[in-house]
């Protein structure tokens, strides 16, 4: 159904398609060097509301406590790529560190995206893969937490095989004539029955236009009437307003405003224009997703939706800002609303100069050592941000940085 969708569209829109997509044909075993210190991922393949399974990378710590098992965090991330492109490959380094340090499970939500798929099917996707975490009515529940189950049991079956492989091949290096050591049977690996998700400790992260998508699981738009007259319908937060834990939001670089094409947005001093190739591109994909007459709707540009009526009250903020980026303008107007609606001590806005937009996704062999360095701190505050919030502390929305805008370059 997908291909026969994709090949109904113009040829000028398909091979533009097939163009920024080859980055998702990267076969997944780079992830090996991609990522060594792991954990590797796996995919469970959600069930949506529709009749489409959601494809979710799964990261977990290999080195899991049966303590730890027994009730873990979650963090729910999505790509960036406007979209059109992108892919939860890309995500991966970000997601170990993320398993690793919090000791628990990371989603990365391989959402659907145009010219097959159009608005708002990607909300739709993110929708869904939060009701899996959050309610146990909802398609995908109970084999999200059978995959996860079984792949932590995998994991120890592991560990014990590696030990055992170890300890024999230091005998064999002590005495390599000695006989075989007499096989005992191991003591049985600890097992899990059921998996709790501890859902009073939920993270949402998103970068460019994931960070669009992470907003938006925390609205709840209201009921309203178009200026053409047409009603529309409430649509609230898969978190119900009686959710009273702290809700921690990583916001990379989003994208809070969608009514202007990517060759229409401000362009910050310092910024080089891209090629006209590269400008026609992305205007032509990105109504593919997002028809120009819906742009405006709230769910479409979140940045738009009320921050005291419709963010929810839980939702605490880090958001991550680089200078040489088209969608600073937005991102300063929404700081700025953010501060006016009575919001401002629940986001910390991080500033980095000299940075560009995307950064902190591309692989190190691509960066400097500088923008290497200011990426592995973005990771490492996003981490501490998340614990921070999670145990209800406060000092974790303190901003360290002191670039201004409009005075230090912006």
């Amino acid at each position: 159904m997908a291909m026969k969708s994709f090949f109904s569209q113009p040829w000028d829109i398909q091979w533009k398609t097939a163009l920024v997509r080859l980055p998702r044909a990267t076969p997944r075993a780079v992830l090996s060097w991609y990522t060594p210190e792991g954990p590797q991922p796996f995919t469970v393949d959600i069930k949506s509301r529709g009749k489409h399974k959601i494809p979710v990378w799964v990261w977990i710590p290999t080195d899991l406590t049966p303590a730890e098992a027994s009730c873990m965090p979650v963090v729910i991330d999505f790509h960036g790529g406007g979209f059109v492109l992108g892919s939860c490959l890309e995500q991966a380094p970000f997601c170990a560190k993320l398993a690793r340090e919090l000791r628990g499970v990371v989603l990365s939500v391989d959402y659907r995206m145009g010219p097959i798929d159009k608005f708002p099917a990607a909300v739709e996707d993110a929708e869904d893969v939060l009701y899996a975490v959050l309610d146990s009515e909802r398609p995908g529940y109970d084999k999200l937490r059978r995959h996860i189950r079984q792949r932590i049991h995998e994991n120890w079956a592991a560990a014990r095989a590696q030990k055992a492989a170890a300890r024999a091949q230091k005998a064999a290096a002590w005495d390599p004539q000695a006989p075989a050591p007499i096989s005992r049977s191991p003591s049985p690996l600890p097992i899990i029955e059921t998996i709790n998700l501890d859902t009073t400790r939920i993270a949402l992260s998103g970068f460019s236009s994931g960070g669009n998508l992470a907003l938006n699981l925390a609205l709840s738009i209201p009921a309203s009437v178009a200026p053409d007259g047409t009603e529309i319908k409430a649509w609230p937060s898969p978190f119900p307003a009686s959710y009273s834990y702290p809700i921690p939001l990583l916001l990379f670089y989003p994208s809070f405003d969608a009514r202007q094409l990517p060759s229409e947005r401000t362009r910050p001093p310092n910024f080089p224009l891209p090629s006209g190739f590269w400008h026609e591109l992305n205007d032509t994909l990105t109504p593919t997703y997002l028809p120009r007459d819906q742009a405006g709707h709230l769910r479409a540009s979140p940045g738009l939706a009320s921050v005291r009526e419709d963010l929810h009250p839980a939702a605490r903020m880090l958001l991550i800002l680089p200078e040489l980026d088209s969608l600073a303008e937005q991102s300063e107007v929404w700081v700025k609303k953010v501060e006016a609606e009575g919001r401002g001590e629940d986001l910390r806005v991080e500033r980095f100069k000299g940075m560009k937009h995307g950064w902190t996704q591309m692989p190190d062999g691509w960066l400097g050592e500088a923008e290497k360095e200011l990426k592995d701190e973005t990771y490492d505050e996003a981490v501490g941000f998340t614990k921070g919030i999670w145990e209800g502390r406060r000092d974790v929305l303190e901003a360290k940085r002191a670039f201004v805008p409009g005075v230090d370059g912006i």
